[in-house]
């Protein structure tokens, strides 16, 4: 049974009532399946679980763009303050297609900005991407020489616990696209989770029930760890460990023909 199955009902009009939070602090785990459960069974029992036509896990599928030398996976490698990411995110259960500018601020808080966007289009920047970029970033970015690098597709649960939200990833699986595609560029993480807590500031319950079972945070970003494995050459020294410490669950799946992106209507 899933580990959400006990868990009582929240719409998505409630949660965002309660925890829209595009500007949040987060923090990520990558968390073994079965002790995720005894986490949620001993000490999340009161969190409540997005619910929508009575489904309670949602596909998603996001598209990244960079530069051809890679200057915004370099920016977050580097820890440069003030790093920005571009993607397309497509939820493949509805449809709906949003343009994101994810900012990392001053204080450390990350900062989402997103428009609606076409979903036939996913490798493709909107109208007006160059105008959200100038202004998310403050002038310190744009569209300029951006090019599809990265899709990843993934399962993703939400819960809302306390005003926090968490979000529960299943199946996170990457491949190269675009100018930057090579064959059989293609890498998953296997049965592990990502777990991401997102508050307004300090630690949440879950942050602090995954700390009681000895879980620490893990410095892990889809494109950034899904990039390093891929494209080898680039430095990745910020997911040097992340890759070691999951290298069982880091496979190279080249030749392998394992790995099945779902499509975009």
């Amino acid at each position: 049974m899933s580990h959400v199955a006990a868990l009582a009902p929240i719409t998505l009009a409630e949660l965002l009532a309660e925890a829209s939070l595009q500007t949040r602090v987060d923090r990520k785990y990558i968390v073994d399946p079965a002790l995720w459960s005894r986490v949620v069974e001993e000490d999340l029992a009161d969190a409540r679980v997005l619910e929508i036509g009575g489904e309670r896990r949602f596909a998603y599928e996001s598209v990244y763009f960079d530069t051809p030398d890679r200057a915004l996976y370099l920016a977050a490698e580097r820890r440069r303050p003030r790093r920005f990411k571009v993607r397309n995110r497509t939820y493949l259960d509805t449809g709906q297609s949003m343009f994101e500018v994810k900012v990392r601020d001053g204080r450390g808080h990350t900062v989402k900005h997103r428009v609606e966007r076409d979903v036939d289009s996913p490798l493709s920047l909107p109208a007006g991407a160059d105008g959200l970029i100038v202004a998310a970033t403050g002038g310190r970015g744009s569209a300029e020489g951006l090019e599809p690098v990265l899709r990843t597709a993934y399962e993703r649960e939400t819960l809302l616990t306390g005003r926090a939200r968490v979000t529960v990833d299943h199946g996170t699986r990457a491949e190269l696209i675009g100018p930057a595609r090579a064959e059989n560029g293609r890498w998953r993480l296997g049965r592990a989770l990502i777990v991401e807590t997102k508050s307004m500031s300090g630690a949440s319950d879950t942050d602090r029930a995954l700390w009681q079972h000895g879980v620490r945070p893990s410095i892990v970003s889809k494109y950034g760890v899904g990039l390093a494995a891929l494209e080898p050459a680039l430095p990745a020294h910020k997911w040097t460990r992340t890759l070691r410490r999951h290298a069982a669950a880091l496979p190279s799946l080249a030749g392998a023909g394992a790995l099945t992106m779902p499509a975009v209507a």
